[in-house]
C-alpha cells in the first residue's frame, strides 16, 4: 500500500455512531497539567495551540485528585467550547461524566473499554492505548472503542514507561490491521509530523504534547502543522 493510498478512509471500517465518527481527531493535543506550575500558563498555551489549529484536546493529569481534576476539566470545556475535551485523569469516567466531555483516554489499556462504554453511554468517544498486537487483533470487531493510541518514539513526559514504541513499521501494520482510527503518538514534534500522517488515514491524528506545549509559539506550531496536513491531503 503506497503513502498516498492510506489517505482513504477504509470500507471495510466498522459501523459508528455519527456522533462519534464526526470528532477531528486530526491534530490532538495532550495537555499533561503536572508539567506546568504556572496554571495562567497552562491555559494560555492551550488556547493558542486550539486558536492554531489543534482540533481536540486531551486533558492528561494523574497526579491530582477529583475535586482538582473536575475544576480543571471544567475551566477547560468552557474555554475549549466546540472543540472536544477527552479526559484522562485519576478519575477519568467519574469527571467525564461530571462536565459531560466529549470523551476518555483509557490510559490503563483495552481492557477498561466495556465497562468505561457501559457507564458513559454511546455518545462519548473512548481512545486507548495499542501496546500489543494481541491488543489491536482483540478489539477488531468492536465499535466500543474509537480510536487507538500507537506510540511511534519514546516521549519524555507525558506516556506510561510500560508503553511499547512501535516506530514507523510498526505504526503502518496496526494501520493495516485495524478498522479502527488511530492517533499517532511519542515525542512528536513539528519536524516528524509530515512522514507520520503519510502513513495514516484522512480520519486518523497525530497527539502531541511537548511538540506543541512546550513552544514558545503554540499558535504558529499548530498552524503549521495543519498546512502540512492538508498539503498530504491535497496529493492524495
Amino acid at each position: 500500500m503506497s503513502a498516498i493510498s492510506r489517505l482513504t478512509v477504509p470500507t471495510s471500517r466498522l459501523h459508528f455512531p455519527k456522533e462519534r465518527l464526526r470528532c477531528d481527531l486530526s491534530l490532538y493535543l495532550v495537555a499533561n497539567k503536572p508539567s506546568f506550575q504556572d496554571e495562567h500558563l497552562f491555559f494560555l498555551k492551550i488556547q493558542e495551540a486550539v486558536r492554531g489549529g489543534v482540533s481536540c484536546v486531551q486533558l492528561r493529569d494523574h497526579k491530582s485528585d477529583y475535586p482538582n481534576s473536575l475544576k480543571t476539566a471544567s475551566r477547560l470545556k468552557e474555554m475549549l467550547k466546540e472543540v472536544p475535551l477527552f479526559i484522562n485523569t485519576l478519575d477519568s469516567i467519574k469527571v467525564a461524566q461530571s462536565i459531560d466531555a466529549k470523551g476518555v483516554y483509557l490510559e490503563e489499556g483495552i481492557s477498561h473499554h466495556s465497562k468505561a462504554r457501559s457507564i458513559l453511554g454511546e455518545k462519548v468517544v473512548i481512545g486507548v492505548p495499542i501496546r500489543t498486537i494481541d491488543d489491536a487483533l482483540g478489539i477488531r470487531q468492536t465499535n466500543a472503542v474509537d480510536y487507538l493510541s500507537v506510540k511511534v518514539s519514546p516521549s519524555k513526559k507525558t506516556s506510561p514507561k510500560n508503553d511499547v514504541l512501535w516506530g514507523i513499521e510498526g505504526l503502518r501494520k496496526i494501520r493495516l490491521l485495524s478498522p479502527h482510527r488511530i492517533v499517532a503518538i511519542g515525542g512528536l514534534n513539528l519536524d516528524c509530523v509530515e512522514s507520520i500522517y503519510k502513513d495514516l488515514y484522512s480520519d486518523d491524528g497525530i497527539a502531541m504534547a511537548g511538540g506543541l506545549m512546550a513552544e514558545d509559539d503554540p499558535y504558529l506550531t499548530a498552524q503549521k502543522i495543519q498546512a502540512i496536513r492538508e498539503k498530504i491531503r491535497r496529493k492524495a
